[in-house]
């Protein structure tokens, strides 16, 4: 998840909205990074999280709308440049659904760095 508006006050919401829909979730640290597609050039604070849920892929994305709505998204903000938050399911299971978003460096270094914190949680990667 990223965002380019009041980046800290929005991550921080979305990580209590996503700590409340998910049985179990991990966040790596948050970073900042340059902007990448977007119209005006700007840094946006980004975050990977890892969840389980039981829930079906249709839900799960449905909740990610309703947290980006709660904090102000608009279908046009992409368009704009401005991004209160963008939360992406990335990978669903085995099935990766934004390849390349998923092989961006700030996503990867997220990723290893939640791989790292499971055995500290008594988990396996």
């Amino acid at each position: 998840m990223g965002s380019n508006l009041d980046k800290e006050k929005n991550i921080e919401f979305a990580d209590r909205e996503l700590r409340a829909r998910f049985d179990f979730i991990i966040f790596s640290e948050p970073v900042y990074t340059e902007s990448i597609d977007c119209p005006i050039p700007s840094l946006f604070l980004n975050q990977v999280v890892f969840a389980y849920s039981p829930d079906g892929i249709e839900d799960i994305q449905k909740d990610l709308k309703e947290i980006e709505r709660l904090l102000g998204r608009k279908s046009q903000d992409k368009f704009s440049g401005y991004v209160p938050v963008d939360i992406d399911l990335l990978q669903w299971n085995e099935q990766i659904l934004k390849p390349e978003d998923l092989n961006r460096p700030y996503v990867l270094t997220g990723i290893q760095s939640i791989l790292s914190a499971l055995p500290q949680l008594g988990l396996k990667e």
